[in-house]
């Protein structure tokens, strides 16, 4: 039998064992998983938002049954505190209590700015809490300052910290000055903690998320455990915050919401659900954009039907172990032992000269004598390459030298026409262009160095760090006007070094480059060179997200960010350069900025 029908007999016999192996498993994994756990889930999930919708509508109906009585008190309030502009809100809200006998209502009072900030205020816990970042409170202050009248909230909201349920009025005092009141029934009732406090075991967990919007950003807050927290504007200062105009924030919470989705995951027998209870935007009905669900299921108990597949996984591995295991001396036998000589004569480069495979008229004595004809004809290739490899360096070689000339031509006329044009609508699209043309020479430079670094001999001498530096700053201000990145710096006079000047200049632009491209819209680039004692230290800070992989970024084609396009070998550059002058250089994160720092020693 020939050595080809061996195989395809092998393969035959196996793949109709592994295809009936792998029809069986995936019946059972498609009948027990998925069908009796998804159905499971979704009982639980349904059955935890029903109670949420519950508790939401009882709620809001009963503080919605002293509307009145709020209007009234907050109406006397206004009275006495227009009479009395001295008194106290502490005595004020006495004053309410035993007015009104509020026995089981509870009212805070808050003084406003016209900045909409809390200045004074019964309840310690909003004291400087800025309302114009809360959608609600910006609301309805907005409605009071345009008619001067009373308004009591439609809704009825979760306090951030206590997680009391609370019913909000505003009311204009004078230009500048608002006067709001909480209302609070302390009659008996459950919050959000308390109701999945008594549910929550170790086999199921539910925790509530508001989700919130205002003009800039989204963020969120949990509503099913307490804060211990003494103010509430450090609290949602603290939040993290989504900047909106984006789709999805790669954040579950949050892209629950916007995308109207359910997640679900997987993780140490438990099922995480994240979900969102509306499919729409809720804050007119209940006071926030949407209410997010994430709940934990211990599936274990289903899981066990994964188990049970496990062991007919385990039976039919050893099944296969037995089989492979034949068929792997079979081939040895056969073929194997041929193919390990003829891959050894490849590793070694030479050809096959073995008489025993080249003589047997099978598959092997083919490939083999096809492999020897396709060697010496590789080595003939192997030179002719080498020859176009040298043409290929010089061609790029000259073709950056030959870019030159051109790029020095678009500069002049590009300054031309800035001094022809003074134009202020003309000078944008100037900027662009010189931006542009900066961005290429810098691209032009570091390819130039690239090319003739490890053959060109860059000579060493005393250079002023000082005047380079602001040279090289002043060249970038064009590409950082444009990108909206300001540079500032803080350079000391008469900062000199040892070194070329060619490559001070590749250090200083690399790091502005990347400052340029990485950095926070908006807010500065800052460039530092001191002494101090007998240590010459250059900084260049810019805001933006931490890096994440500092010990690769001085690695040659790496790029920490994907989407931000460009050769990947600038700070690969700085690192042979830093080598080479026994700079020290590296990474971290001050005060929310990536610090790249170089050290000379004096």
């Amino acid at each position: 039998m020939k050595l080809v029908h061996k195989i395809y007999l092998l393969q035959l016999v196996l793949a109709f064992v592994l295809f009936v192996f792998l029809g069986f498993t995936y019946f059972i994994y498609e009948r027990h998983y998925k069908k009796e756990l998804m159905q499971y889930i979704y009982e639980k999930t349904e059955n935890q938002k029903e109670k949420v919708f519950q508790l939401i509508r009882e709620k809001t109906k009963r503080m919605k049954q002293n509307k009145r009585l709020y209007l009234s008190i907050h109406k006397r309030a206004l009275e006495l505190f227009k009479k009395n502009s001295h008194q106290s809100l502490a005595e004020l809200k006495k004053q309410l209590i035993d007015e009104f006998e509020l026995k089981n209502i509870t009212i805070e009072l808050y003084s406003i700015d016209k900045k909409y900030i809390v200045f004074e205020t019964t309840y310690k816990q909003d004291m400087n809490l800025d309302l114009s970042l809360i959608s609600d409170a910006k609301l309805y202050l907005d409605k009071v300052k345009k008619d001067k009248q009373i308004h009591l909230a439609d809704i009825v909201t979760i306090d951030a910290l206590d997680l009391g349920y609370l019913i909000y009025s505003y009311a204009y005092v004078k230009d500048g000055l608002y006067l709001e009141l909480s209302f609070q029934d302390n009659r008996k009732h459950e919050s959000f903690a308390q109701l999945f406090e008594k549910s929550n075991t170790k086999k199921e967990t539910t925790r509530l998320f508001v989700i919130e919007k205002n003009q800039n950003y989204w963020r969120y807050y949990e509503i099913t455990s307490k804060k211990d927290l003494d103010n509430k504007e450090k609290f949602f200062q603290n939040l993290k915050k989504f900047p909106t105009g984006r789709k999805s924030y790669n954040d579950k919470i949050i892209d629950a919401h916007l995308l109207h989705k359910t997640f679900l995951d997987f993780e140490n027998n438990y099922a995480h659900v994240v979900t969102p209870l509306y499919d729409k935007d809720m804050f007119d009905t209940i006071g926030y954009i949407n209410i997010v669900m994430v709940l934990d299921i211990d599936v274990a108990e289903k899981l066990s039907v994964l188990q049970r597949t496990k062991q007919i996984f385990y039976i039919s591995i050893a099944v296969l172990a037995v089989l492979l295991l034949f068929i792997f001396f079979f081939i040895e036998a056969n073929f194997t032992k041929k193919i390990e000589r003829i891959v050894n004569s490849m590793k070694n480069k030479k050809t096959i000269s073995e008489a025993s495979i080249l003589s047997s008229q099978d598959e092997l004595s083919f490939v083999a004598k096809e492999y020897n004809k396709l060697f010496v004809s590789l080595q003939k290739e192997i030179k002719t390459n080498k020859v176009l490899l040298e043409e290929n360096k010089r061609f790029i070689a000259d073709t950056v030298h030959q870019i030159r000339t051109p790029l020095t031509n678009i500069m002049m006329n590009s300054e031309m026409i800035e001094k022809i044009f003074k134009d202020q609508k003309v000078q944008s699209f100037i900027d662009q262009i010189n931006a542009s043309i900066n961005m290429l020479t810098n691209s032009y430079e570091d390819l130039a160095y690239l090319l003739s670094y490890d053959t060109f001999e860059y000579k060493v001498t005393s250079i002023s760090l000082t005047l380079i530096l602001k040279e090289r700053v002043k060249f970038f201000q064009t590409i950082s006007k444009v990108n909206f990145k300001p540079i500032e710096t803080r350079i000391e006079d008469s900062v000199a070094v040892n070194m070329n000047s060619i490559e001070c200049e590749r250090l200083i632009d690399n790091n502005i480059a990347n400052a340029i491209k990485y950095a926070t819209p908006s807010k500065p680039i800052q460039i530092v060179l001191k002494k101090e004692e007998d240590k010459i230290i250059l900084e260049f800070r810019s805001y933006g997200s931490e890096i994440a992989n500092k010990e690769k970024l001085f690695e040659k084609n790496f790029r920490e960010n994907d989407s931000k396009r460009g050769l990947g070998l600038g700070l690969n550059m700085v690192k042979i350069i830093c080598q080479k002058y026994d700079i020290t250089f590296g990474v971290f994160y001050e005060n929310e900025q990536n610090v790249f720092q170089y050290v000379w020693n004096s």
